[in-house]
Formats: structure tokens, sequence, C-alpha cells
């Protein structure tokens, strides 16, 4: 079956990449239309499919590495224009970039995997809240008006929209008033893990405001606790200003090393606001390590509180301190911990993904 999978942005390497890489395990000569797309993501999607991998043509425009989401609108275009019609089935990986909106012929499967519907288009906090400030609310109010009619027509292409949580079903009913059917995202659960010796509470995250970092970071500083930090981005500098004496950033750690960095972690901080899934507090479960997440996302659907770590309603400084503290007291099970992550393995996300797949080809040519 000749298959291509459109993916908006792979520029970093993040949940969504995650989805991508099984997806392609699944289908090992899938063709890649990639919106932006990076060198090493480039070379590291190369070890999965023996197809071709193909980048728009604002992938090396002015300022695209650094400021993508300027040609958005443009690249809504682009997807528009592909011309997928050779295809047995596209499967669409979607969020900001909306490549859900590629029009395959009707007699061509096209499934979308919707990792949320996109954040600055429809009031989910995002890092672009200033474009819902004055005076640019006032300037871009058409122009964002238009883009959701587009991303509304968009998402009535697919034959079916798979939600990547239910936080995002429910996100797809409103914005859309489309069904869709949940398939959360493939976690790595390691094979082995090493003996625990906890003595850090860690964070595993792109370096962005959503995430929370600065909330852990304030937290840590004034319990004296250590913390230790994994992953890059556009707030690390402001981070490390107010991070105090007990907190490490460790930068980019390949897979193949957190086993180690897992294993002296006493809990996992996961402090992202509305989040859309969250595969970080899964894998950190998946080694058994207890979570301490906000209940406003996807987080709420994988940790179970009181049992594989806590979940905070309204996420700040105060109530961070409590959950820590709380924590601290209780005990935790790390096989109860393994035992749910497990929940959210590649082979149940495969074995989703291949049900939805087969009753969209028989319908199709049915």
């Amino acid at each position: 079956m000749r298959v291509v999978i459109v993916h908006d942005i792979s520029q970093v390497f993040g949940g969504s990449e995650r989805v991508l890489i099984a997806l392609l395990r699944m289908y090992p000569h899938a063709d890649i239309y990639v919106g932006f797309l990076s060198n090493v993501s480039r070379q590291l999607l190369g070890r999965y499919t023996d197809g071709v991998i193909i980048a728009s043509p604002y992938n090396h425009a002015p300022f695209a590495s650094s400021y993508p989401d300027i040609y958005k609108p443009f690249l809504l275009f682009w997807w528009r224009s592909l011309n997928v019609s050779h295809y047995d089935l596209v499967i669409a990986s979607s969020h900001s970039y909306s490549s859900k909106s590629v029009r395959p012929p009707k007699n061509v499967p096209h499934v979308a995997y919707i990792h949320t519907p996109p954040r600055y288009l429809w009031g989910v906090y995002n890092e672009s809240q200033w474009i819902h400030r004055w005076p640019f609310r006032w300037f871009l109010s058409p122009f964002l008006r238009w883009m959701r009619q587009v991303d509304t027509q968009s998402a009535k292409r697919p034959k079916v929209l798979i939600a990547n949580s239910q936080v995002v079903k429910e996100r797809i009913q409103k914005f859309y008033h489309r069904g869709s059917t949940v398939v959360y995202p493939p976690v790595h659960l390691p094979t082995r893990t090493l003996p625990r010796t906890p003595h850090y509470y860690l964070c595993v995250s792109r370096l962005v405001k959503q995430k929370g970092v600065d909330i852990a970071i304030e937290a840590c500083n004034a319990l004296h606790a250590s913390l230790v930090i994994v992953g890059s981005g556009k707030e690390e500098r402001a981070l490390k200003r107010i991070a105090g004496p007990s907190v490490r950033f460790l930068g980019f750690v390949p897979d193949e090393q957190m086993a180690r960095v897992y294993a002296g972690a006493r809990a996992f901080l996961y402090l992202s606001r509305e989040e859309d899934f969250g595969l970080s507090p899964v894998e950190a479960m998946a080694h058994g390590i207890p979570v301490i997440a906000s209940s406003d996302g996807g987080a709420a659907e994988t940790v179970v509180h009181g049992k594989t770590g806590l979940l905070i309603p309204t996420v700040n400084l105060l109530s961070v301190m409590r959950a820590m503290r709380e924590l601290e007291s209780l005990s935790f099970s790390p096989s109860t911990c393994r035992k749910q992550a497990a929940k959210f393995s590649e082979s149940v996300f495969r074995k989703h993904m291949r049900a939805i797949i087969s009753s969209v080809t028989r319908n199709s040519h049915g």
C-alpha cells in the first residue's frame, strides 16, 4: 500500500515526533511531507523510512528556523496544493500548522491524528498569546477569523479525526463540531530500569513558557530542593537566571541515557498549562517515578491521583510547594506506576490505529 504521512513541523524532537516515528514503524515505506524540517529531524526520520522526505518550500525562507509561525497562512495553501492522488492512504499528523488541510481525492482514505486544534486560533494557552492582546487583537481579528473558518473547513476533509486525548476530543467537538476517536500517543517503555536512588526532582520538557518550568524552579528554590531539568528551548536563559544553586540543567539527553537520569528522581514535576496529552509524565511513571502534575490537561487521564502521583487543580507556587510536601509524606509503588504507564505503549497505539485505518480503508473501497 502506498502511504503518505503529512506532518506539521519537525524542528525539535517532541511528542508529535514520537507519534510520527510510531506511524513510520507501521508503514516503513511511507513518504513524508513536512511543513518545516530541521537537518537533525531529517536524519532521524530517515532511519525509519525508505520513502522520500520532502519539506515545504518555506523551510529555508528567511527566519523560518527561528520564527516559523509567520509562515502558517502560506503553509495552508501548500498543504492544499499537494498532489497526493497517487497514494492509497493519507495520514495527517496535525496541530498548529494544519497538515490536515491536505486534499486527497474522495476515494483515497484520509485520516488525521489531531494533537490539538491550533491553540493560537482557538484561545487555548499557547506561546503566541500576544496576538490576542491590544492592539494586535484589533488589527489581526479579521485575519484570525478567516483562519478559523479555513481551519474548520480543513477539519471536515479527513474521513476520521483521531484525538490524542479526551481533552483534545472535547476541543474537536467544541471547535469543529465533529466527533473523533481517542488514540493515546505511544510512550517509550524501557526494557529495563535501573535501581532507584532518589534524591532530586525532575523536569523533562521543552523550555517554553507553557510548560511551567519556571514554577518548578521557584518551588525548588523556596524548599531548597534539588531539581534536574532535561531539555532546551527559547526560555532557557531566563530560567537559568532565576535558578538557585540546587537546580541543574542537563540540556538534551539521548533516550538511551535517560534511564540513569530517571533513576535519581524522587518525583517528576509536570506543570504544563492546558496540555493536550503529555508524554513525559507517562515516561516517568514507566520508570517507577510518581508525578506531580496539573489536572487541567491530559495528565488527568494518565496520572492516578494518590496512586501514581498527585494532581493539582490550580498550578501556582504555593500549590506546587504544598504538593511537594505532601508527596514526601506518602509512599508510591514503582510497580503501580509502571503498570499505569504500560496502558500507553506503542503496541496499544498500533492496535488502535490499525483498526481505525482498516475500517476507513474498507469503507472507502466498499
